[in-house]
C-alpha cells in the first residue's frame, strides 16, 4: 500500500518545478494527471456535497540534452466551476546540485500536499479541513541547492503590496527514510514559521509539524502542532491524525481517522471521520473520495 501512495504522489521534493509524469507523449515530452471525486457530509441539514472536486492535466518537457526543463499544469474546480493553471515553470539545471526556477511556483510550506494525490486523508489538518500553511501558488523564482544529505532554497515573488515575498527553506535527508523540513516565509501580509519532520519504519510512516503564522500586525493567526501515523497493511492502511493548539486566537483541537484501499497502481480510495472543536464549538466530517491517477 505505501509503495501504491508513493506512486500517486505528485509534485517536486521542493516547489514542484518537475513532475510525476507518466504518459510519454514523445522522446521530452509526457504528460499526467489525476480525477479527484468526493463526496463529503458535515453537521447541520443540507451539508452533504458530492462534486468532481478536481481534475487536473499537466506536461513535463525535459529534453535529454538540454539543462533546461519546462512544466505547465492546470487545474479545474468544480466546487467554484472555475479553472486555473498551478505549476507554470522554467528550469534550468547549472549543475546537478543547482537549479534555478522562474513562474508559478508552490510554496516551500506543508507535509501536507496540495495536490489531492499526496494526501493520506481527504481533508487537511487545519479547521474546516483547511490547510496548516499560509501559502499555495504564487508568480515568482527560485534557486534550490541540494547536496544530497541537505536541500536549501530561497524564493521570491511578487504581491499585490509594494514590497515582495520570501520563502526559505532549509531540509535534511542524511538519514535513511527521515525528512526534516524547516521553512520561513515573510510576506507583506504574514510571517510562517513551518518546522516538519516524516520517518518510514517498516509498514508505519510517522509525521510530526508545527505551524505559527502571524499576520502583519503580529496578530498570531495560527500556532498548531500536527502528529500523523500512517499503517500499511498490503493495499489497505489506516491514518491516525491529531492536531492541537490556537487558530485564530482560539483553542482548537482535531483527531482524524481515514481507512484507504488501493484498488491499483492507478486508483485509490478512502473513507475519513474528522471531529474538531474550534473555541468551544463542535463539528464533525464525513468524506468518501476516489481518486484515479495517471
Amino acid at each position: 500500500m505505501k509503495n501504491k501512495i508513493t506512486c500517486l504522489l505528485a509534485g517536486a521534493a521542493l516547489f514542484g518545478a518537475t513532475a510525476n509524469a507518466e504518459i510519454a507523449i514523445g522522446d521530452s515530452l509526457s504528460a499526467y494527471g489525476y480525477i479527484d471525486m468526493a463526496l463529503t457530509d458535515g453537521d447541520g441539514a443540507g451539508n452533504t456535497e458530492t462534486s468532481v472536486a478536481e481534475f487536473e492535466l499537466g506536461f513535463s518537457f525535459a529534453p535529454a540534452e538540454s539543462a533546461w526543463s519546462a512544466v505547465a499544469e492546470l487545474s479545474f474546480d468544480s466546487d467554484e466551476s472555475d479553472s486555473e493553471w498551478e505549476t507554470v515553470t522554467i528550469t534550468y539545471a547549472a549543475t546537478d546540485a543547482l537549479s534555478f526556477t522562474a513562474g508559478n511556483i508552490l510554496s516551500y510550506q506543508g507535509f501536507e500536499t496540495y495536490d489531492a494525490t499526496g494526501l493520506y486523508q481527504f481533508s487537511y489538518a487545519g479547521a474546516d479541513g483547511s490547510a496548516l500553511y499560509s501559502a499555495a501558488y504564487a508568480v515568482g523564482a527560485c534557486a534550490d541547492y541540494s547536496t544530497g544529505d541537505f536541500d536549501l532554497g530561497v524564493w521570491i515573488g511578487d504581491t499585490t503590496e509594494s514590497e515582495l515575498s520570501y520563502e526559505y527553506l532549509v531540509a535534511y535527508n542524511g538519514v535513511e527514510n527521515l525528512t526534516v523540513k524547516l521553512i520561513f516565509a515573510d510576506d507583506p501580509g504574514y510571517e510562517t514559521t513551518n518546522l516538519w519532520a516524516s520517518y518510514d519504519y517498516g509498514d508505519f510512516t510517522f509525521a510530526a509539524e508545527h505551524v505559527y503564522t502571524e499576520d502583519g500586525s503580529s496578530t498570531e493567526l495560527v500556532d498548531v502542532e500536527m502528529f500523523m501515523v500512517y499503517y500499511a497493511m498490503g493495499d489497505a492502511g489506516i491514518t491516525f491524525r491529531i492536531t492541537d493548539g490556537e487558530w485564530g486566537g482560539v483553542d482548537f483541537d482535531k483527531f482524524t481517522v481515514s481507512p484507504s484501499y488501493a484498488f491499483s497502481d492507478n486508483v485509490f480510495g478512502l473513507v475519513e471521520f474528522s471531529t474538531e472543536d474550534l473555541g468551544g464549538t463542535e463539528s464533525d466530517t464525513a468524506a468518501v473520495e476516489l481518486i484515479y491517477s495517471f
